[in-house]
């Protein structure tokens, strides 16, 4: 079963943005996915207010940004030469807008793509751009699947991955998904529900019913099943995150309220999620 065909690539020239293309270089020849680069324009409004020289500044803009963006295609694909058995088909695409994040989305949505790889600047903000205007605009508006991955967060493949399940009645659906995405990669996946201490929210379905599920219906990857009790999910998450060396975390996003609740601001769990390793948000 082929779940990813199309990779979409925003991009900045940044080096975050650098190792998101690598990034989504090995991941796509794994999947033999194509990758679709896109760099978007902003209007150039700051020098003057009279259309004319706006539309001169901007048409400036785009003639430098087309250069940088083939040469960023460029060297990437020449950067994993040596190190992939065959490289991925990687076009590029261009587009002006005052709202980046929108154009993303648009994007994703004309091409059909399967993955969106966003990056992240460095250790210590990736959680906040992450989550900030732009790529939580992006995880709002995108049809597909988003991976948001952190500058410092190379790629070293993915020996064990995590989901975070909220226990929605499309839990065991997305799992197996995710499960089916990473057969090439064989890794040994560890699945979590986190119950804050304390709490008596009642859940549409049990953990052990999850879990019993897969144990009937087996997948070509090893399952493990990890119920925590932790004060609140961001401190579940960190734990879950260290004690099982995870490469990916992948959650669900069924509904909006559901993951923003999840990962409502707090400064301490930012430093221990924030960018140890990239984030899977499965639509």
């Amino acid at each position: 079963m082929k779940i990813i065909h199309k990779i979409l690539v925003p991009t900045d020239f940044s080096d975050c943005a650098i190792n998101a293309y690598h990034f989504s270089l090995q991941l796509a020849s794994k999947w033999n996915a194509n990758i679709k680069l896109l760099h978007v324009v902003t209007p150039d409004y700051g020098v003057t207010d009279l259309p004319v020289l706006v539309d001169i500044a901007t048409k400036e803009k785009i003639e430098v940004s087309s250069e940088l963006l083939k040469n960023f295609r460029e060297s990437g694909l020449a950067n994993m030469l040596e190190m992939l058995p065959s490289l991925p088909v990687v076009t590029d695409e261009l587009k002006v807008s005052s709202l980046p994040y929108a154009a993303i989305a648009t994007t994703a949505d004309e091409n059909e793509v399967d993955l969106v790889v966003i990056g992240t600047n460095d250790y210590h903000s990736a959680w906040e751009n992450a989550f900030g205007t732009n790529a939580s605009s992006v995880l709002k508006q995108a049809h597909c699947n988003v991976l948001v991955v952190p500058e410092l967060a190379p790629f070293h493949g993915f020996s064990a991955i995590g989901f975070a399940a909220d226990l929605h009645e499309t839990d065991p659906y997305h799992l197996w998904r995710f499960c089916k995405l990473m057969e090439p990669f064989h890794s040994v996946v560890h699945c979590t529900h986190i119950e804050k201490q304390g709490s008596s929210d009642k859940t549409q379905m049990r953990f052990e019913e999850l879990q019993a599920f897969f144990e009937n219906n087996n997948t070509a990857l090893q399952l493990q099943f990890h119920a925590l009790d932790e004060d609140s999910i961001e401190t579940g998450l960190g734990v879950f995150i260290e004690s099982y060396g995870l490469d990916l975390l992948a959650m669900p996003s069924p509904h909006r309220d559901a993951f923003s609740n999840m990962f409502h601001k707090s400064m301490t769990r930012q430093m221990a999620l924030h960018s140890k390793v990239p984030l899977l948000v499965m639509k």
